[in-house]
């Protein structure tokens, strides 16, 4: 009984769920995954910026009238130099198609990230519920202890048989491998919920009655929904982006040329390339066509969104009146059966099978309760995956 003492003592200070949760922001592998890959926009943005690169082409040769093939005559040089001049605000749009990327991945992320949090909570609160078991298991091995202690009292008086002593020390043995297996259970809780804030847990502390209530929603500012509407923004601007590079396109430069000093020459250049027989259709038509789709997963996700936000508050509604009937009507008429139960027993109105079944049926509830609790918060878990976290 020492020993079993001393584990749960040791168990019981650790993290709470506000911490537990800051914790999983600041250190969880998941989040810290996402968020580098947000730094892969910076280099988006600084290619969607930069300005096309020139082209020089140099030649050099001879000029000849030798029929042989063999050089002859003076020598010709040629240095051409053309830059290509964006024109049409394509730089422009092209930077706006990345801030447009960007802005829809945050938001995803911030649904990861969402995401995360709810399987914390759900994580912490089942640990909770665990504690909460190994406690109620706990009491329940001290309640059988206790009426073993009586009954071999008794029995060393003569006043029961073997055969209830006997009855009496199985009981306690089963409640007594009941704790154990709750308290190892609870243990290994801890590993998942350590692997999922980034940090050694070794305990959670917390009530688990305390449950946090359902607030409104704003749908349309949701980060899937941001993110979704974000991505048609930006194959808008993808859009805008193929007009402008459907347009002609514009190169200026000169050449210069020379031979041996006897002939010098320079002359500008100016070219102009005309979109005659492709003028981007086939990426304008994809463009248009993710637009589409986008808008009717829009469409889908808010249906989604507005159904699981509903279902989430029926739940919610049906646990906690089935909590107040169990807390306010049931386990009060059980503890006092089961008080009344134990008296009974020591006055012999009543034998030792009775009262096991009696107390069986009181934790029992307790266990059941504490269920209800878990779903509760499980349940919670999703609005967080939804809504956010907000305490």
């Amino acid at each position: 009984m020492f020993i079993f003492l001393l584990i749960f003592a040791s168990l019981s200070f650790g993290i709470g769920i506000d911490e537990a949760m800051k914790t999983a922001l600041e250190r969880s592998p998941q989040i810290k995954v996402l968020e580098e890959e947000i730094k892969v926009f910076e280099g988006k943005k600084r290619s969607s910026l930069a300005f096309p690169n020139p082209e020089v082409r140099i030649e050099s040769g001879f000029l000849t009238n030798d029929r042989s093939g063999k050089p002859k005559g003076k020598a010709l040089y040629l240095l051409e130099f053309n830059q290509p001049i964006p024109l049409w605000g394509v730089r422009e749009k092209s930077e706006e198609v990345v801030l447009k990327e960007k802005e829809s991945f945050e938001s995803a992320v911030e649904t990861q990230r969402r995401k995360v949090l709810g399987e914390v909570y759900r994580s912490f609160y089942r640990s909770l519920y665990l504690k909460e078991t190994a406690r109620i298991w706990k009491e329940n091995y001290e309640t059988a202890k206790g009426v073993e202690d009586f009954v071999r009292k008794a029995y060393g008086l003569g006043e029961v048989t073997e055969l209830e002593l006997m009855r009496a020390e199985r009981e306690k043995d089963l409640a007594r491998i009941q704790y154990s297996v709750s308290l190892s259970r609870y243990r290994a809780s801890l590993k998942e919920l350590s692997r999922l804030t980034g940090v050694e847990v070794h305990g959670v502390v917390g009530d688990l009655r305390s449950y946090p209530s359902l607030r409104e929603v704003n749908v349309e500012r949701l980060p899937m929904v941001v993110s979704i509407r974000k991505r048609i923004e930006g194959v808008e601007r993808e859009i805008e982006l193929e007009k402008a590079l459907a347009r002609p396109r514009l190169s200026a430069g000169f050449v210069v040329e020379d031979a041996d000093g006897e002939y010098y020459g320079m002359r500008g250049a100016i070219t102009l390339e005309v979109p005659i027989f492709y003028r981007r259709q086939g990426e304008i038509l994809q463009s248009l066509a993710m637009r589409k789709a986008l808008k009717r997963q829009l469409e889908a996700e808010l249906l989604r969104v507005r159904t699981r936000l509903e279902s989430v508050r029926i739940r919610m509604e049906t646990f906690e009146r089935e909590l107040r009937r169990l807390e306010k009507e049931v386990i009060p008429r059980a503890r006092e059966e089961l008080a009344l139960a134990i008296k009974s027993y020591r006055n012999r109105v009543i034998t030792l099978l009775e009262l096991s079944d009696v107390r069986r049926r009181y934790y029992e509830l307790l266990i059941k309760r504490a269920e209800l609790l878990l779903n509760m918060h499980e349940t919670y878990s999703e609005f967080i995956e939804i809504g956010g976290w907000k305490r």
